[in-house]
């Protein structure tokens, strides 16, 4: 499980190296600049080659939990799967990723994110307040008013939901 722990941790840091670059290439080009078209692009490439290797890692082995690959590379599983193109993908791996959470194996903070992802990418309201817009602010989210009580519930932190 070593090396799979390492490849993991290698996806992890290349995928946020890439990342990085996002709000310096917006602050200094713009959203709808042809520098973050060209670094969009290059994230979705990177993406699309990482999912690969995670969906291979997932069929063979099943949902790694943190007591077999430490809690980075099980975080890389969902990030992965989370930054996925296709949100069949997501909920294809979401029941995997929600017995992981039952078992102690992954964070319950991580399944609240791919749920919301998931309810927004199918057009309802979020349940825990962890998608946004480009400009930050939440997409719809179901009950506002107990919020802050469900984020707590899967150690997010509280937020402003107005």
């Amino acid at each position: 499980m070593d090396n799979l722990r390492v490849e993991l941790e290698d996806i992890n840091e290349s995928s946020l190296r890439l990342r990085q670059n996002v709000m310096p290439t917006i602050n200094r080009f713009g959203y709808e600049s042809p520098q973050m078209d060209s670094l969009n692009s290059l994230i979705q490439n990177y993406d699309s080659l990482a999912l690969i290797k995670v969906e291979n890692i997932i069929s063979t082995y099943g949902w790694l939990g943190k007591s077999k690959i430490g809690d980075w590379a099980n975080s890389t599983l969902f990030i992965v799967i989370q930054h996925a193109q296709d949100n069949s993908i997501r909920e294809k791996f979401y029941p995997l990723l929600e017995e992981s959470v039952k078992e102690g194996e992954s964070r319950k903070s991580d399944l609240a994110t791919m749920k919301d992802r998931i309810l927004i990418e199918n057009g309802q309201p979020q349940i825990y307040g962890t998608q946004t817009n480009n400009l930050g602010q939440l997409f719809p989210v179901e009950n506002k008013n107990k919020l802050n009580k469900r984020r707590r519930q899967v150690g997010l932190k509280k937020i402003k939901s107005n």
